[in-house]
C-alpha cells in the first residue's frame, strides 16, 4: 500500500509538472505616463532582435488594451521561458500604427522595456531584453515623449 501511495504522489508531481510546463509563465506589463486617456495601447512582445521594435508582424505575440487613464496594467499569460523585449504604441487615433512626422519621428507615445532609449534610432533588442524566469514579474514602461 505504502509503494502504491507513493508511485501516486510522484505521478501527481509529474502531471502537475507536465501542466506547469505547458501553461507556461506570466508577466505583468505596467505602463505609466500616458498623457490622454484616449485611444488604445499597443503592446508588441519579441523573442528574438528580428523586427524589434519598429516590426511588430514580427513579434512573438500582440496585445490591444483600452487607454483609460496614465497608467495601464497588462498581463501576458502562458508565455514559455525565456528572453523578450516588448515596444509599446500608444495609438491615439486607433489606427493601428504609430503616426509619424514629416521628418519620421514618432508622433505618438511609445515605450520600450527596461526603459532603453535610443539616440537617433530605436533602441536593439539587447538594451530592452528581460528574463521570463517563471515567476510573476511586473515589467515597468514609462511612455515617451
Amino acid at each position: 500500500m505504502k509503494k502504491f501511495l507513493f508511485v501516486a504522489v510522484i505521478l501527481s508531481f509529474q502531471i502537475l509538472s507536465a501542466q506547469k510546463k505547458q501553461i507556461g509563465s506570466s508577466i505583468v506589463v505596467q505602463l505609466n505616463g500616458i498623457k490622454a486617456p484616449t485611444g488604445q495601447v499597443l503592446l508588441s512582445l519579441f523573442k528574438s532582435s528580428d523586427g524589434f521594435p519598429t516590426h511588430p508582424e514580427k513579434a512573438f505575440r500582440w496585445k490591444r488594451a483600452k487607454v483609460t487613464s496614465s497608467s495601464l496594467i497588462i498581463s501576458l499569460d502562458g508565455l514559455p521561458l525565456g528572453t523578450y523585449a516588448i515596444a509599446v504604441v500608444h495609438d491615439e487615433n486607433s489606427n493601428e500604427m504609430m503616426d509619424r512626422d514629416w521628418l519620421g519621428l514618432p508622433d505618438e507615445q511609445y515605450g520600450i522595456s527596461n526603459n532603453a532609449t535610443g539616440t537617433i534610432n530605436p533602441p536593439s533588442f539587447e538594451e530592452a531584453k528581460f528574463t521570463v524566469t517563471g515567476k510573476r514579474d511586473t515589467i515597468k514602461i514609462e511612455m515617451l515623449p
